[in-house]
């Protein structure tokens, strides 16, 4: 495991180069473009830069664009971790310094002198004194937070590094020399060889020759004085020393991990580690009930696309989530957003999660309601990108007319009609929950049971079977979620559950300290309870911008579209991630296994490419169609291009 590695690789020396993980090289491009999805430039940079109060990261800030690169290097300057080029090679996307560069530095990042001009006026509005920007050209999805505090001893830290939603919630994909990158969109990323390489980079920085003194230069600046340089070499020794322990413990349970590789994360898990494992590890944590809480990876996904996402009455795979600050404060807390779990005195539940930027950024994802503002119904936020005819190749009218009769045979019942139909089907009433208190309705996606669609129970199976053990002291009532009253404190319960309490109690918290009142308090849970589920079931999505989302199935396990429609036997058993080379006709990425690509298995669990099948034989059992031929598949690839 990666501890034993680091500690390997440490006392070899010169031979540290060979401990580095093997990365894909970049492929070439001549034009980078942001396509049109009914964002503002601010909008999305905002997006793309803001905290959400994370720390993901193990090290400050300041230390993470001080690291040289995990490898040596003898002469001319060192290359760093932060470097663009370096960090694409991981699957993150390059982002300016600022929008003050000229054109053509400007094009490099998918921008151009309107999007300048139109970032100066500032159409989206946001607190421009809270937002750092990306000062030093962190890619896509690294934000940068300030003023942190440590939510138990309220010890003012050096600024923190982490991960926004748009770290797992932004694609790109390369075609002929172009970069496309797409918000909302599947990551490309390899976040464990990331980690990797950042442990293995504290690593050299502690046992290769004069890497310590750069490090402390860049630190410090090369005025600082033997003490300061002594205090920081102690405070790097004394993180090296905590990963090392922390691996004793991990070391055993992650043997049985699933890889994730390229595009694939399981979230639900490593949330559940980090809140109910990590958190019990603070000074004052409870270690063994630390360690009784800590789970393997065993159901990696492909990151969810979210366009959409906001006005769907259920969200994860597993339909299991019902409210949005939930949604989006338990996804912070699981990337390390600071929260005081182990002390029972006032500080409890205080944290370092930023609310009230989640909330703006869940607004800014969803937009106004769909149903007003008069004209047809249309979603008004972040909309899913339509297939660009001037890169990709135009759309074949005929077959795009004969795929969509196909899609209403075989697909329109799960999948409910398109979105953009010109009937208007998708948004009729038997599709939308009633209005609700405040007047908003929300999508009713179709739910299928796991033996019923046949696709890898895995995920699932997270909610529904998963346990963890909490202290009396969070007084966690599972009984009091979705407005229900009654039921009794536990100390042990569904993580689900448990989950749902821990983040409703934090977003209390941050409710309480800043004196919001309740009406704004609902309007920033959006006007909906705090209800969970655990069930064997995935539900189906619509499929407008489907072709933008390889690989598919929830686990990434097929790789493309063409694929999709095939029966499972005819999908390929293993393949390769980590291209962004597209295939327009098939639908997905290129598969070719180069150096430092993922081999993805599916012949393992959690990993399963069966199910959601087209073939001939009774429809049981993940079967949805008799079997499609080659023109057909064709015919509806074609379609699903044009949603």
């Amino acid at each position: 495991m990666l501890g034993k590695r680091i500690l390997v690789c440490a006392s070899l020396g010169a031979a540290l180069t060979a401990c580095a993980p093997q990365l894909p090289e970049n492929t070439p491009f001549t034009e980078a473009r942001w396509l049109e999805q009914n964002w503002t430039p601010d909008a999305r940079y905002w997006f793309h830069h803001t905290t959400q109060g994370t720390s993901t990261l193990p090290v400050p800030y300041e230390w993470f664009v001080a690291l040289e690169q995990p490898r040596l290097w003898l002469f001319g300057d060192p290359p760093m971790l932060k470097d663009s080029a370096y960090l694409r090679r991981f699957g993150f996307i390059p982002s300016p310094r600022s929008f003050d560069l000229d054109a053509a530095a400007l094009g490099t990042y998918g921008y151009g002198p309107e999007d300048k001009a139109a970032y100066a006026r500032r159409a989206f509005a946001y607190d421009e004194a809270k937002f750092p920007g990306n000062p030093d050209g962190l890619p896509v999805g690294f934000a940068r937070l300030k003023d942190a505090r440590d939510p138990i001893t309220d010890e003012k830290l050096p600024d923190q590094i982490g991960f926004t939603c748009a770290a797992c919630h932004t694609g790109h994909l390369e075609y002929r020399g172009v970069s496309l990158r797409i918000d909302g969109a599947p990551a490309l990323t390899d976040l464990e060889k990331f980690r990797e390489s950042l442990k293995l980079a504290l690593a050299y920085t502690k046992f290769v020759p004069f890497r310590f003194g750069r490090f402390a230069d860049r630190v410090l600046g090369p005025g600082h004085t033997p003490q300061q340089e002594a205090a920081l070499k102690s405070r790097l020794d004394a993180l090296i020393e905590f990963g090392k322990s922390r691996n004793e413990i991990t070391d055993p349970v992650f043997e049985r991990n699933v890889e994730e590789g390229f595009a694939r994360l399981d979230a639900l898990n490593r949330i559940g580690n980090q809140v109910f494992f990590d958190n019990f590890l603070a000074p004052g944590g409870d270690k063994q009930l630390a360690i009784a809480n800590l789970a393997p990876i065993s159901a990696p996904v492909n990151y969810p696309h979210i366009w959409d996402t906001s006005w769907f009455l259920w969200v994860q795979y597993d339909a299991s989530i019902m409210q949005p600050m939930v949604r989006n404060a338990g996804e912070a807390l699981g990337v390390r957003a600071k929260v005081n779990l182990v002390d029972a005195g006032d500080t409890l539940y205080r944290s370092a999660v930023e609310v009230s930027e989640i909330f703006d950024l869940e607004q800014l994802l969803a937009g106004d309601d769909p149903f007003k503002g008069g004209g047809k119904p249309g979603f008004k936020g972040l909309r899913a990108p339509k297939w660009p005819e001037d890169l990709l190749g135009p759309i074949d009218a005929g077959k795009r007319d004969r795929g969509r009769e196909l899609y209403v045979e075989h697909c329109q019942e799960c999948h409910l009609p398109a979105v953009n139909d010109p009937d208007g089907a998708f948004w009729r009433g038997k599709h939308w929950t009633p209005p609700d208190r405040a007047g908003q309705r929300y999508l009713k996606l179709t739910e299928k049971r796991v033996d019923h669609i046949g696709t890898d129970p895995a995920q699932a199976a997270v909610m529904v079977e998963r346990r963890v053990k909490v202290p009396a002291h969070l007084e966690i009532n599972p009984n009091e979620l979705c407005g229900e009253e009654g039921g009794k404190v536990v100390t042990e319960t569904l993580f689900a559950l448990a989950l749902g309490a821990v983040v409703e109690k934090t977003a209390e918290k941050w409710y309480d300290e800043h004196e919001v009142p309740r009406r704004a308090r609902d309007r920033m849970n959006g006007y909906r309870p705090n209800c969970l589920r655990a069930k064997m079931i995935y539900k189906a999505r619509p499929l407008d911008g489907i072709w933008a989302t390889a690989p598919y199935l929830h686990n990434g396990s097929v790789p493309n579209l063409y694929e999709m429609l095939s029966p499972a036997d005819e999908r390929p058993e293993t393949f390769c991630l980590g291209s962004r080379l597209f295939d327009p006709q098939k639908v997905g990425y290129s598969t070719e296994c180069v150096s430092g690509a993922f081999e993805l298995d599916t012949t393992k669990d959690g990993n399963r490419n069966t199910g959601h099948e087209f073939k001939d034989g009774p429809l049981d059992k993940g079967v949805f169609g008799p079997a499609l031929d080659h023109e057909e598949r064709m015919a509806l690839i074609e379609y699903l291009k044009s949603l």
